[in-house]
């Protein structure tokens, strides 16, 4: 499957009818979801049929393509969620959606905010912040790994962002650029050896959320910013997602979930 990019003006022409470079999800059922775009050559094989591409454009969002089998392909405008969960490369660990949403409700962000994140990652994490700050908001990203700053680059081009993003292949522990942030958001194994760069990149009553795998990494941040005596409001959370089986004469809970992913601490920095 050959996977290409989404830029910004593509949102605009590829709303209702699927043209040539549009992105595709194309839905069969709950297995079989793929993200395609559509083009004049080359196919999606699939386990149980072959999909031109060319056979999508021309097309309205919404429609579909029946297989040989009988089954319906749906041709469906792929949704932020999609790219998250089919779009996206990743070489690490990523924070889940149930995370970023409280992240986001805790940390008040709004269109415009300009924010540091300190652990790019694969760019999951850039990529919901970028989608809420808007055209007139900056994420500042910092990542020492630069193979990670080009899968983030892709995968931020991938929905039309990287234009809210500046990418820093640089150790945030040694100091941060930027000035009078409203938010912060930590994805390293040390929290704690950034708590003072906040102090100096955050305004006076701004949040941070930390996110920790393990209660070790939270004893430790916890007892850094109680020493340090400007952070204020700490409260710490796990976020459980329950998924349900979508089936109207056997509803109940799916037999696998993710459960446990990490700890969120959050803390208002005050001076």
């Amino acid at each position: 499957m050959i996977m290409g990019m989404i830029v910004a003006n593509q949102e605009t022409k590829c709303i209702d009818t699927i043209e040539h470079e549009c992105p595709v999800l194309v839905y069969i059922n709950n297995r079989r979801r793929f993200i395609v775009v559509a083009r004049e050559e080359g196919f999606l094989d699939t386990d149980i049929g072959r999909i031109p591409y060319r056979d999508m454009i021309g097309k309205v969002y919404g429609s579909y393509i029946v297989l040989p089998n009988g089954l319906r392909a749906y041709l469906l405008r792929p949704n932020f969620i999609d790219f998250i969960e089919r779009g996206f490369k990743r070489r690490s660990q990523v924070i889940y959606p149930k995370d970023h949403g409280m992240i986001l409700v805790l940390l008040d962000i709004k269109p415009g905010y300009r924010i540091v994140e300190i652990g790019v990652g694969s760019g999951f994490t850039t990529a919901f912040l970028a989608r809420v700050v808007g055209d007139n908001g900056r994420v500042y990203s910092y990542e020492i790994r630069r193979d990670m700053i080009e899968i983030a680059q892709k995968n931020l081009e991938k929905i039309g962002v990287s234009h809210r993003v500046v990418l820093r292949n640089r150790d945030a522990r040694l100091g941060i650029d930027e000035k009078d942030l409203d938010a912060a958001i930590v994805d390293i194994p040390d929290p704690w050896s950034v708590v003072e760069t906040l102090e100096d990149a955050l305004k006076p009553s701004a949040g941070a959320v930390f996110f920790t795998p393990t209660v070790n990494q939270v004893s430790r941040l916890l007892t850094m910013l109680e020493s340090r005596r400007c952070w204020i409001d700490t409260r710490i959370y796990e976020v459980m997602l329950r998924e349900y089986e979508p089936q109207a004469d056997a509803l109940r809970p799916r037999t696998t979930m993710i459960a446990h992913t990490g700890y969120l601490v959050y803390s208002r920095y005050a001076r």
